[in-house]
């Protein structure tokens, strides 16, 4: 059985928070699980937890950017709101399949979907940590190899960012898919998100969805491949002042992912739009690199 899931409420992007939360309304499965080694380095005031907003929902996820080939774009979940009363599963399948909303596709970066238009899903049945999704036949529509990784990531991490769910099975009308598109990617057995890591950005924050509300202390969670296996984090207000400056160290680095975790505390006296940032200071020559900002409401 699948227990609806209550989601963390956290960050993302920053210059246009206003405009893209305004259109959202207001990463989870085995994989999101991790443990921090380390959080140093930190700033910002240290406040009595509040509780939780009872808000309920779910993440989907999306592209930053528009799916090229190029490396800019990366997977991002996003906030989406859904009724208690909804099968988790089934409402994130058609939550993304529904695609960004416009004031999400008008943002600078973009987010966008490689899903094609009037793709529909026929069935979603879990059995054990296995979903099996059964697509209509628009699924494997256009061409590139880009945008077919890219879709079949985006279906995966929804998929699995369900409590319990590691794995999908790919069906198509009814049949099991072995060969997915004219591209002829394999599909060797259930995918799971280590089968389209290339789809992540170095430093990859999973927890919070983007738009979601939040409360501190904030737990943020992610992956991380970068040298040393250190990256940073930043949370800011509205203006832009800083509220917490950190340093996390993942589990695995310097040719591996690993995992991350980091608790955020901070206060803020009425409720607005602030940004979460990460980034790698660079060997080379110590500036930023590898930067990310993630939309947030700050509650």
């Amino acid at each position: 059985m699948i227990r609806f899931m209550k989601l963390r409420m956290l960050p993302l992007v920053g210059l246009l928070l206003a405009m893209v939360l305004s259109g959202c309304g207001a990463e989870g499965g085995a994989s999101t699980t991790s443990s921090a080694l380390a959080t140093t380095s930190t700033t910002g005031p240290v406040t009595t937890p509040t509780t939780p907003p009872d808000d309920v929902g779910l993440a989907v996820y999306f592209f930053l950017g528009p799916v090229d080939g190029s490396r800019d774009a990366s997977l991002v979940p996003v906030y989406r709101a859904l009724s208690a009363d909804g099968d988790p599963i089934g409402a994130a399948m058609e939550a993304l399949l529904v695609g960004p909303t416009d004031d999400e596709l008008a943002g600078i970066p973009a987010i966008t979907s490689a899903i094609p238009a009037g793709t529909t899903v026929l069935s979603v049945e879990v059995a054990g940590t296995l979903a099996r999704v059964d697509l209509s036949a628009e699924f494997d529509d256009g061409g590139g190899s880009a945008s077919m990784f890219a879709r079949l990531a985006q279906v995966v991490y929804t998929a699995t960012r369900v409590d319990g769910v590691d794995r999908v099975e790919f069906l198509i009308e009814g049949q099991t898919v072995e060969v997915f598109s004219s591209e002829g990617i394999e599909l060797d057995g259930p995918q799971s998100r280590a089968d389209y890591y290339d789809q992540l950005p170095a430093v990859f924050v999973d927890e919070p969805a983007w738009g979601e509300p939040v409360v501190s202390p904030l737990v943020v969670r992610g992956l991380s491949n970068v040298f040393e296996a250190v990256s940073q984090v930043m949370l800011t207000d509205d203006d832009g002042l800083p509220l917490f400056e950190g340093t996390v160290m993942a589990t695995c680095g310097t040719g591996c992912w690993g995992e991350w975790e980091i608790e955020i505390p901070f206060a803020v006296d009425r409720e607005q739009f602030g940004a979460l940032i990460v980034w790698v200071f660079s060997a080379q020559d110590g500036s930023r690199v590898d930067v990310r900002e993630y939309a947030i409401r700050l509650r």
